[in-house]
């Protein structure tokens, strides 16, 4: 099981090669993360053993390598900001059920090769819903997402 690497010898971070930050206020406290491609992974302080979560967050790095830099930032992140937002607000929504953190799951859990362990409750790997905004604005559907 991949794990957050030890400190390298100027006291950084990386996972998968990807720079990781700890943060210890706000929602990070409590779990929550983030990942800005191009900058890092942003984790609070008791998520560092948390494979599950890193695996997923290296999922965004994936899309980004995937989709570029366009999509990315202007449909992948914003979609995702606004779902967790709305998880925050409304504990029936299910922010793992959008297609930017599923499609995530999906092309972490190739790129790891189908690990056993993999959390797919947590971490669902397909669209669990017909919901509108369940698929990606830019794809035709499941089939369309890259498979490795």
């Amino acid at each position: 099981m991949k794990k957050l690497s030890n400190r390298n010898k100027e006291g950084k971070r990386y996972f998968e090669g990807v720079r990781v930050y700890i943060l210890n206020f706000g929602l990070f406290k409590k779990g929550a993360a983030m990942t800005l491609p191009g900058l890092g992974i942003f984790i609070g302080p008791y998520s560092t053993d948390n494979t599950d979560l890193l695996r997923h967050e290296f999922g965004h790095i994936l899309q980004y390598r995937e989709w570029g830099f366009i999509r990315f930032y202007w449909s992948i992140a914003p979609a995702s900001l606004r779902s967790a937002n709305r998880a925050n607000r409304d504990s029936s929504f299910v922010h793992m059920d959008t297609w930017c953190e599923w499609s995530a799951n999906r092309l972490s859990y190739h790129y790891f090769n189908k690990p056993l362990d993999w959390n797919m409750a947590a971490y669902p790997i397909r669209n669990k819903s017909s919901r509108p905004g369940a698929m990606p604005p830019f794809s035709s559907g499941v089939l369309s997402f890259k498979i490795h």
